[in-house]
């Protein structure tokens, strides 16, 4: 067999090129030559960062936390997601009491200072 990435000639049951040390294709269907992924911690904390990040930007902790979850991380993805909610109340009653705010302003002025404004 010729080595897919050298191009020299190896032992067709050879599972690592002996010339460049990479995988064959027989070294691959075997594991060999791939890196073996990190065991996923599902209980690991949350970054405090991110967590306020998704407080202030819900969008953010939304897809954030959808990504940590599908990654194994259930705990940080929780803790996103739950981020992103109460910052999504906490904008719908800051906007509330604005926009009651701004439309009692009229009356306001006019209560102080006895007069509508022009």
């Amino acid at each position: 067999m010729i080595c897919p990435n050298c191009g020299n000639v190896v032992d067709d049951n050879a599972a690592i090129c002996v010339h460049c040390g990479t995988a064959t294709p027989k070294g691959i269907s075997l594991g060999i030559g791939k890196t073996p992924e990190p065991p996923v911690d599902p209980n690991e904390p949350a970054s405090k960062g991110m967590t306020a990040l998704s407080f202030f930007i819900p969008m953010f902790g939304i897809i954030y936390g959808a990504i940590e979850s599908g990654k194994g991380k259930k705990k940080a993805g929780k803790a996103y997601l739950i981020g992103a909610v109460l910052g999504m109340v906490f904008w719908v009653v800051v906007i509330t009491i604005f926009t009651i705010l701004m439309c009692a302003l009229p009356f306001i002025i006019l209560l102080l200072f006895g007069t509508t404004p022009q």
